[in-house]
């Protein structure tokens, strides 16, 4: 009925993948009884390791000449009865990664299986100087007529586990991320093939993990695991992060179906130390690991912390472009089919602390606040507000202090609420940029108290000063406006050359005597009441030094020494304008 019921092979020899050869002595296959008859005498002869890895892992750098070769002996009748053996024989095998060439330093490469009398015995012996040693022995007792030990075979032995180095298995971590450490282990086997029971400890010292790119490096890590029949717990697990550490405590089970309950808790711990990214927490949390999901409940805080984006990150390419290496294949269409979302539980409150400093695209200042990170039906929502405490704002040109900064989360991380004021210091009259609306239709305009025109509120945001005197031949106004809007969210050119020299100010205007004289003025702000100018006018031998310190709102002391030389207490009351505009807009009463 076309049904195979024999098979000879005479002693021949077989070549695979131009570097695999198969060579057996006989091969007889016999079906037609109540149990199949098998015996096969073969061995692989020594082939090359490295270019078989490299084929199928060419991202991976896998170089050297280890050899491996296989003997395989399987008589299978009434009984069975196999000795399976596949061992180095010569050479060794290193991987070139970002950090240069990584030798396994392999002394034994062996994996032994032996069949008699219903009784298989497993035997890995791994060795080498960098890969450490895995040995041990896996006992399964069976009947002498089964093929394979079935699920509910009786199983005894150990295994035991010395890993020098475990940056060597950094070819299969994530681009950019290295590991260190040694791991040691030792587990008594037992239950049963479907259902392994473990009995024994696994430790670790010297752990570390760390991505520079990211700003990321963990060290100092120590691990004790006890294991427990199917269970783990977790007695220790610690890694370092700058000056705090973060400890990991809890239980596993490997029973189907398998789960896990951590519990974290950090102290001082850095998470990110690069230069524009800083982030040191201190907190607790409870990672439940389930088969449905993964639920995460805690409390976390942030110690110190800070963000720049003035500093732009390494360009990365777009998700619909990949790179393909000459002479690797190409891989296979995506077929559109969406992959398994993992449900995720998140409950996380994040208190910001009074040190997390937040810099770039013209804002400088510190935040507070708390936030609680939820899921709920799946999607990620962020609830609550966080302020800022004090900090400026750059804009027109001028560095505005943030008198009033509320960011309100309700939901949607990415349209979160503002409410930010910030103001000109050192200025008799309140006068900003306003900035409220939701982050998708934000509302900027100027701000003044009390109200006045929108070329008024230009005038002393961009200059300082009322636009009583400026007329249409003061050239200030307009090319320090044009300069803060041609900068964009970045620092203008002429603002870059101010700081590198030292100055905050730097201006043009025209005197208030009848000869309209042109008179540049240069200044630093020391601090917020101290401020020492300089100015001069072009037609002049000598100018002006300034020391102007601000008493109060409404009473500034200037000393003056130069041109002309004098000590001035200077009161400023301004009165609300009316509809005639009747009311004079300043009286200054100089004191001298």
């Amino acid at each position: 009925d076309g049904a195979l019921l024999t098979a000879h092979a005479d002693p021949g020899r077989l070549r695979l993948a131009d570097s695999v050869t198969l060579s057996w002595d006989a091969v007889d296959v016999d079906l037609q009884g109540e149990k199949a008859q098998v015996q096969l005498r073969a061995d692989i002869e020594p082939f090359a390791l490295a270019p078989l890895l490299a084929r199928a892992w060419p991202a991976m750098g896998w170089q050297g000449d280890l050899r491996l070769a296989a003997r395989v002996d399987i008589r299978a009748g009434e009984k069975v009865d196999a000795d399976i053996v596949f061992e180095r024989r010569d050479g060794d095998l290193h991987a070139a990664t970002s950090e240069g060439v990584q030798l396994l330093g392999l002394s034994e490469f062996r994996l032994a299986v032996a069949a008699h009398d219903g009784l298989w015995v497993f035997t890995p012996t791994f060795r080498g100087r960098s890969l450490g040693e895995i040995s041990g022995q896996a006992r399964v007792q069976t009947t002498s007529d089964a093929r394979w030990p079935p699920a509910e075979s009786a199983l005894s032995g150990q295994l035991q586990l010395q890993v020098a180095d475990i940056g060597i298995w950094g070819a299969w971590v994530p681009p950019g991320w290295h590991l260190s450490g040694a791991l040691n282990g030792a587990a008594a086997l037992g239950g049963t093939v479907g259902k392994p029971q473990y009995t024994g400890q696994m430790g670790g010292s010297g752990l570390g993990a760390r991505n520079l790119l990211d700003g990321m490096n963990f060290s100092d890590g120590q691990m004790a695991i006890k294991l427990d029949g199917d269970k783990a717990q977790v007695e220790t697990f610690t890694l370092k992060g700058g000056d705090g550490t973060v400890k990991i405590t809890g239980n596993a089970s490997f029973a189907s179906p398998a789960q896990a309950q951590l519990q974290i808790q950090a102290d001082h711990f850095r998470v990110l130390g690069r230069v524009d990214r800083q982030l040191t927490v201190s907190g607790k949390a409870d990672l439940a690991l389930l088969p449905e999901g993964a639920r995460l409940d805690g409390r976390v805080s942030v110690d110190e912390g800070l963000f720049d984006a003035s500093r732009s990150g390494a360009p990365t390419l777009d998700e619909d472009v990949s790179v393909r290496r000459p002479g690797a294949e190409e891989a296979p269409a995506d077929s559109g089919a969406p992959s398994a979302r993992r449900n995720v539980a998140l409950n996380l409150a994040i208190d910001m602390g009074n040190k997390l400093r937040v810099r770039g695209r013209g804002l400088d200042t510190t935040l507070r606040g708390e936030v609680r990170l939820t899921t709920p039906g799946g999607k990620l929502a962020v609830n609550g507000t966080i302020s800022t405490e004090g900090g400026t704002y750059a804009a027109y040109g001028q560095k505005l202090e943030i008198e009033r900064g509320n960011i309100a989360f309700s939901g949607s991380p990415d349209n979160p609420r503002l409410d930010v004021l910030a103001l000109r210091p050192n200025l008799d009259t309140r006068v900003g940029v306003s900035i409220t609306g939701n982050l998708l239709t934000l509302r900027i305009k100027l701000f003044s108290e009390p109200e006045v025109s929108d070329v008024d509120k230009l005038s002393w945001l961009v200059l300082g000063r009322a636009p009583d005197s400026l007329g249409r031949n003061d050239p200030a106004l307009l090319p320090r406006a044009a300069v803060a809007l041609l900068a964009g969210e970045g620092e203008a050119p002429t603002d870059a050359i101010l700081k590198n020299l030292g100055i905050t100010d730097l201006s043009l205007r025209q005197g208030d005597t009848d000869v309209r004289e042109t008179i540049i003025s240069l200044g630093k702000q020391i601090n917020r009441r101290l401020y020492l100018g300089y100015e001069r006018g072009v037609n002049a031998t000598t100018g002006n030094w300034q020391l102007i310190y601000r008493i109060a709102q409404r009473f500034t002391l200037r000393v003056q020494s130069g041109l002309d030389n004098s000590v001035d207490v200077i009161w400023v009351w301004r009165f609300q304008e009316t509809p005639t505009d009747l009311a004079p807009r300043k009286q200054t009463v100089p004191a001298r």
